[in-house]
């Protein structure tokens, strides 16, 4: 399917699932806003995406001739994703489709389990509302 001219706005893009989303929507024709927190969450025992992370996900997609608009942001915080999402369109034009990809998960023993339940629902649960209420906010 074409996706030519339209344009995809994705958490989480810097590597993993984000980025093979990101890859996979710039074949299919679409330019890419993406977004991604580039750093440790401390209550998680595993690293997060680096800035270094994201521009390889930028070079990847603008090697298939797609325009990309990658910003640092954290999908817990309101402003960032409205900031990145007006960057794309300003650059765009507009927003057609949404990937929330951004999640986390504890993968070891509980240290501080509320401080590791309130970082993993404010990024899996709360991020995403965050960006579709930016997204379909009248």
């Amino acid at each position: 399917m074409s996706l030519q001219g339209k344009v995809a706005f994705i958490t989480g893009v810097a590597r993993g699932q984000g980025r093979a989303h990101a890859v996979r929507l710039a074949k299919d024709g679409a330019d890419i806003v993406g977004i991604d927190i580039c750093e440790d969450i401390a209550s998680m025992d595993y690293p997060n995406a680096s800035a270094d992370d994201l521009a390889e996900t930028v070079a990847m997609v603008e090697a298939l001739d797609r325009r990309i608009v990658a910003r640092k942001a954290d999908v817990r915080d309101y402003g960032a994703v409205d900031a990145a999402a007006k960057a794309g369109i300003a650059e765009f034009g507009r927003l057609d489709i949404v990937v929330a990809n951004a999640g986390i998960v504890r993968l070891g023993t509980e240290q501080d389990f509320l401080k590791e339940w309130q970082d993993i629902i404010d990024t899996n649960l709360t991020g995403v509302f965050i960006q579709f209420e930016r997204q379909f906010r009248p």
